[in-house]
């Protein structure tokens, strides 16, 4: 019997939405909206029943040891800065040889990851500048296999690009700064003028050398967006690297400066 109600098809349920002239009230509550909220409420309730209770209930004479160092404004406890700050070390600070070691190691990874980022960012300059992109590209006729295109950044092949390209210049004069505007080419003045002659060496250009190009262009313009990217953050890099080393300066009382109270304060020097 249940297999037969079952397999008789019926109205889908669709829950009731807010109503046109009530949607800036948000959405329509349902049910189970209104039973999580309910059991929140009334767990709420029987906590703060609890805690009266147990207030209710305290012994006034009541002692324990924690009083004697404890202290309370108008009926607040205040805790001591050495035990809220303290990092789990019960209350007490950590020693300044301790504090300068940490900032040591803190220098020492800062400068490694400076340096990583440096070498990289020199060699997507290198690639930037040369402005050779390798493109691979797969042939759909007949007796057509893979083969490796390279551009230079006048858009030419070079390096066994057959018949339609030259040979590769001997010396690359391109400026980094030249490319820093790469991705607006098209808003120069002689913009009209640059697509016309693309237009006029891609006329003798098969499909797959077209479409070879193309996806250089892409790659060297992801390649300069990924370049700005290191230089971001070899900066940023540099700059905390600058901080941490004028922070262990001032620790170790070499360099004077101005402390966050704005206090100035002069290189520790020996009394003579």
């Amino acid at each position: 019997m249940s297999s037969m109600r079952n397999a008789v098809q019926r109205r889908n349920h669709k829950e009731r939405s807010q109503p046109h002239e009530r949607s800036k009230w948000g959405l329509l509550e349902k049910h189970k909206d209104y039973s999580k909220r309910a059991a929140d409420h009334n767990l709420k309730k029987r906590k703060l029943k609890a805690l009266q209770q147990k207030a209710s209930e305290r012994n006034e004479d009541e002692f324990y040891f924690g009083m004697v160092n404890s202290e309370t404004k108008g009926g607040i406890k205040q805790g001591k800065r050495g035990e809220e700050n303290s990092g789990g070390s019960g209350g007490r600070s950590l020693p300044e040889a301790v504090v300068k070691l940490m900032k040591t190691q803190d220098v020492g990874y800062l400068g490694l990851v400076v340096q990583r980022t440096r070498r990289l960012r020199k060699r997507v300059e290198r690639e930037v500048v040369s402005g050779e992109v390798g493109v691979d590209v797969r042939g759909s006729g007949r007796g057509m296999g893979g083969k490796k295109v390279v551009f230079d950044e006048e858009g030419e092949m070079v390096g066994g690009g057959g018949e339609v390209g030259k040979e590769e210049d001997d010396d690359v004069g391109m400026d980094l700064d030249d490319l820093a505007d790469l991705d607006g080419l098209d808003g120069l003045d002689g913009g009209a003028n640059v697509e016309m002659e693309e237009d006029e060496e891609e006329q003798g250009l098969s499909k797959e050398e077209l479409a070879a190009r193309r996806r250089k262009n892409n790659a060297l313009k992801a390649k300069q967006r990924y370049l700005d990217a290191l230089r971001d953050r070899e900066d940023q890099l540099t700059e905390a690297l600058r901080r941490v080393e004028a922070q262990r300066a001032r620790m170790n009382g070499t360099v004077g400066g101005v402390n966050k109270n704005g206090v100035k304060f002069k290189v520790r020097e020996r009394k003579r």
